[in-house]
């Protein structure tokens, strides 16, 4: 058994945070329709020289600065309700076309998952970051995002956007019912119109009861050549991305194929990536953190995933992760999270 196996992707580094500069534009254009001021916002955004650059990558904690002057210049601390309800993401987006041109809402969510990061890039724990349980009370797709720093404006947009783009393709609602972890910021009521369903906030997670029947619904609203057309065109941005990917990024994809050997080393590692030891020691303190650091914390949100995909054994998942035996890594767990991982995985797959 591989890490690729048990298909977990890498968990996004947070150095590296981003937000594709189309929507950036999009909500900068939204918001100056009703009465913000562009030019503010754009310089905010980091995007003053550049406004039409639709590709650029803004750091998430400069969106997040751009989002809040947005909504306060708006006077509607709803903003990011209503861009994504008003919004159509395949005018802000190749993975909104791609979408658009899958054949049913189970392959756009696959879609979703495969390009989502060239929308936002953010930290992830566990498998992909839209993950699908049946659990007693029906079906739940979860946001597996790592809210640091906290933006439930996100989670709130993520999910208006998700149901508003599915009820042109089914009869049945999307959704029953919304879990999101931050309490109501006074935008319940608008939040719970938008997504036409009860919000429960304050909960432990961000999920959608979502109906059974809307895997199957039928999307294809452009020929397949199109969406091999937008594949190409998506696989170019990724590696680009890639190409921009912040050292922590770097030393994450070295350590992946040696993890499960248990002997995990700075010295091992930094020739990989072309740097000495020192060398690489001082490219990792400039983006906060150190090697020990990294490779913990990299263990620990594999074995989130792995612990909420339910597929392998605790043994399993020792040895994938490179620990000496299931003692050493349920001390791991922890000492993390307070409770051990079988409970952990319980309280996570039950809902």
């Amino acid at each position: 058994m591989t890490l690729a196996d048990n298909c977990l992707t890498l968990p996004r580094s947070r150095p590296r945070q981003s937000v594709a500069g189309s929507m950036v534009l999009g909500l900068i254009d939204y918001a100056a329709g009703k009465g913000a001021d562009r030019a503010g916002l754009l310089a905010l955004a980091g995007l003053s020289g550049a406004p039409q650059d639709r590709d650029r990558r803004v750091p998430l904690d400069r969106y997040i600065t751009m989002h809040r002057a947005a909504e306060q210049q708006c006077g509607d601390p709803a903003l990011a309700i209503h861009f994504a309800e008003d919004s159509n993401f395949a005018d802000l987006s190749v993975v909104g076309l791609l979408g658009y041109a899958s054949e049913t809402m189970r392959d756009a969510l696959d879609q979703l998952n495969r390009y989502g990061r060239l929308v936002t890039d953010l930290a992830i724990a566990g498998p992909a970051r839209f993950v699908l349980t049946r659990e007693a009370d029906g079906l739940w797709l979860t946001d597996h995002r790592i809210e640091d720093p906290p933006f439930p404006e996100l989670t709130e947009s993520t999910f208006v956007r998700m149901v508003a783009g599915t009820r042109q393709f089914g009869s049945d609602p999307y959704a029953s019912l919304a879990e999101v972890t931050h309490p109501d910021r006074g935008q319940g009521v608008e939040l719970s119109r938008a997504l036409g369903v009860p919000v429960r906030f304050g909960a432990r997670r961000n999920a959608l009861r979502v109906s059974e029947a809307w895997q199957t619904y039928r999307i294809a609203l452009y020929p397949r050549y199109a969406f091999a057309l937008f594949c190409a065109h998506a696989d170019q941005l990724l590696a680009e991305l890639d190409a921009q990917q912040s050292v922590v990024g770097q030393v994450e994809r070295a350590i992946l194929p040696l993890l499960h050997t248990g002997t995990v080393t700075i010295e091992g590692v930094a020739p990989r990536l072309g740097l000495s030891t020192q060398g690489l020691y001082r490219a990792l303190r400039k983006e906060g953190t150190t090697f020990e650091a990294l490779l913990a914390g990299l263990r620990h949100r594999f074995a989130q995933g792995y612990l909420a995909q339910g597929r392998a054994s605790l043994s399993e998942i020792a040895y994938l992760l490179g620990y000496s035996d299931v003692s050493a890594f349920s001390r791991a767990f922890k000492r993390r999270e307070g409770v051990a991982p079988g409970a952990w995985a319980r309280a996570h797959r039950s809902g």
